[in-house]
């Protein structure tokens, strides 16, 4: 199997079962815009991880599709509802939908989302569990945004509140996706934990690569400019790694100012690089995202070998190979 090639035929699934979840048109300020966001397109990682999920654990892979693309709505969701609190104007390089339209057609738009995506899980003889399971990642997620936003006023941010906010705001989707394609494929609880702990891991890597490579990536291969997390202020696991490191006084003026300011200026962005080289934190960051991968990795062993689970050791192999 060639998982390039079975990747990009999920993909174009879950674009075409997008497109014919909703053909309601009226009103159409409620229709317009959700199409408009759902047709932004992006990887489309976690519908692909619930039917990639369920084949590895022994069921029909495309039996998970319509719940892999109610998972992909619940994200955007999150997305639209995000934008609105960030005062996002763009995303992905258009206009976000609340500048499109306005605040209130975007909040009506993600709470219409998370209907389509409750009325697109099919019933099953494990509906219940599944239906319980996507209740607690939208759950999780809401969770996740709060104690992110509850970082950008807090001065004492600890490493282990970052590893916590990022297992709701990252994994825990993650998380229901892998779960819930080993549900459709009416798995036993061991291969259910694999999966969810496969997820786990997955996230909490990619999320602290995602810091590591706004610092470090090589701007033409990761799509954006480098240092933007600093220049909106965020906590991310460099920053914070560096705050409880910090010794020396130009260390500790920088990140006093970081902090007081809410970010600074791009001008600082070297200047934050260098104190990274020199308290190790690149090293350290990079030694923890291949610390997660391989916990991801190992969670797998639960699971018995096929064509499925090889994909998903794939996808943990393309994510780690990002370019830093």
């Amino acid at each position: 199997m060639n998982f390039e090639t079975k990747f990009d035929e999920f993909r174009k699934k879950i674009e075409n079962r997008i497109k014919e979840a909703t053909q309601i048109f009226e009103p159409i300020d409620l229709y317009e815009p959700y199409n408009y966001f759902m047709a932004e397109g992006g990887k489309r990682i976690r519908p692909a991880l619930t039917i990639m999920a369920c084949g590895a654990a022994g069921g029909a892979p495309e039996s998970a599709l319509d719940c892999g693309v109610a998972l992909e709505i619940m994200h955007n969701f999150t997305l639209v509802h995000d934008d609105i609190m960030d005062k996002s104007d763009f995303r992905r390089n258009r206009p976000t939908v609340h500048k499109k339209w306005n605040e209130s057609i975007a909040i009506l738009t993600g709470d219409a989302m998370i209907g389509f995506a409750y009325r697109l899980i099919p019933n099953h003889k494990r509906y219940f569990e599944i239906i319980q399971t996507f209740t607690n990642g939208l759950i999780e997620v809401c969770e996740g945004q709060v104690y992110d936003m509850q970082f950008n006023t807090s001065q004492n941010v600890k490493i282990d509140d970052y590893i916590k906010m990022i297992g709701k705001k990252t994994s825990a989707l993650l998380e229901t996706c892998s779960v819930i394609g080993g549900l459709v494929a009416d798995a036993d609880n061991k291969i259910i934990s694999g999966l969810r702990n496969y997820a786990k891991y997955l996230g909490l890597a990619f999320q602290i690569q995602d810091d590591l490579l706004d610092m470090i990536a090589d701007e033409k291969v990761f799509g954006k400019k480098v240092g933007l997390d600093i220049q909106e202020g965020k906590k991310t696991y460099l920053v914070i790694l560096a705050n409880e490191r910090a010794e020396k006084p130009e260390h500790r003026e920088l990140l006093d100012k970081y902090y007081n300011s809410n970010g600074l200026s791009a001008e600082y962005v070297p200047k934050f690089n260098e104190m990274f080289v020199e308290l190790g934190i690149f090293d350290e960051a990079k030694s923890k995202i291949a610390e997660y991968f391989r916990f991801a990795e190992e969670a797998l062993e639960e699971l018995t070998d096929n064509e499925y689970k090889k994909m998903l050791l794939w996808l943990l192999d393309k994510l780690n190979n990002r370019n830093y």
